[in-house]
């Protein structure tokens, strides 16, 4: 799942984008295109050169097919160009995510400081703000655990997003949609379907990881309800001023 995540991502800079109505499907269906046959094609040279008993049960299974093809020298050069795939998806999320926390600014005024940008429009404020989320997961867990506590938050985020789109077309069918659902509701019932298996799988596997990834969520539902509050202020401070 981790090798598929961020097909979406292109829509969070949605606003920063020339042409998103052309440029935003062209991104997720040639990305994510690109991925599935880089994904298929790696997975099928570790199956053919390496016995499936040493591939089980492991997370570096790249690094052993590179033994089996290379040696050990080349165990080492799969794990560095690993590294180097991992920086380069850093390098993706640092400039993706931290748009989510500014237009979380943009609507909440309780959040209002990240928010703003510099002078070369980039969310200053909220880079940091990742940097330090970053920083302490990796630093008080392992890279695994911390995949498998973020894996079901974001799993189950995905699964709600799709299923507001159902929700949107039934009760709201006449908002102008300038993005085609291909295949709807087929394509969104088939993604449903995957994703509720898959966040019953780490329910069953993961429970602990699982059940933190829902205390995150709920956490942040609870802010949510704290700055809707404060978010409403500004307009009735301005109505009773008026």
């Amino acid at each position: 799942m981790y090798s598929y995540s961020g097909w979406n991502a292109a829509t969070y800079i949605v606003g920063e984008l020339k042409d998103p109505v052309r440029n935003v499907p062209r991104a997720l269906f040639v990305g994510t295109g690109i991925v599935i046959v880089l994904y298929v094609c790696l997975n099928a040279v570790f199956l053919m050169t390496t016995p499936i008993k040493e591939l089980a049960g492991q997370l570096d299974v790249a690094i052993i097919a590179g033994k089996h093809i290379f040696g050990d020298i080349g165990g080492r050069i799969v794990g560095a160009l690993i590294c180097l795939g991992l920086v380069s998806s850093i390098s993706a999320m640092t400039w993706i995510g931290p748009r989510v926390a500014m237009t979380m600014g943009e609507d909440m005024p309780l959040f209002r400081l990240f928010s703003r940008r510099s002078k070369n429009n980039a969310p200053v404020p909220a880079i940091i703000l990742q940097v330090a989320i970053s920083n302490v997961l990796l630093l008080t867990q392992s890279f695994e655990a911390v995949l498998d506590f973020i894996q079901f938050s974001i799993t189950f985020c995905s699964f709600f997003t799709v299923l507001g789109l159902i929700k949107m077309r039934i009760t709201h069918p006449d908002l102008p949609r300038p993005y085609r659902a291909w295949g709807y509701p087929v394509t969104p019932i088939i993604f449903l379907s995957v994703t509720l298996f898959m966040m019953y799988y780490l329910v069953v596997n993961r429970p602990l990881q699982s059940l933190g990834g829902v205390a995150m969520m709920l956490a942040g539902l609870v802010v949510y309800y704290i700055s809707r509050p404060v978010s409403n202020a500004p307009s009735d401070v301005s109505q009773t001023v008026a």
